[in-house]
């Protein structure tokens, strides 16, 4: 299952995220991605609102650990170029999980 930059407000995050978990079947891989909130301010044109962005560790909270080996969990940073051609440093929240048989 994967979902990339799906930005919810944190009071359906954990649903939303908890349903991808469960579509994955056994020996399964669960991939998210998403805007880290610290990209609000990155001069970049994210939305203005850092509640519907999450970091890799948000994610990881609502997995049962044992039943999902997180092979990724980590906030990774890339560069990208601004409308005037400036180039900008943005984060990228990463979930990489398999689901246990």
């Amino acid at each position: 299952m994967i979902a990339h930059f799906v930005h919810v407000p944190s009071a359906q995050r954990e649903a939303l995220h908890r349903r991808l978990a469960a579509a994955v079947s056994p020996a399964g891989t669960l991939l998210i991605v998403g805007h880290h909130p610290s990209d609000v301010q990155a001069g970049v044109g994210r939305f203005p609102m850092p509640d519907l962005m999450y970091t890799a560790e948000q994610i990881a909270a609502f997995l049962q650990p044992d039943q999902w080996d997180v092979v990724v969990r980590e906030d990774r940073s890339r560069t990208v170029t601004d409308d005037q051609g400036v180039a900008r440093t943005v984060h990228d929240a990463v979930l990489n999980a398999r689901r246990r048989l």
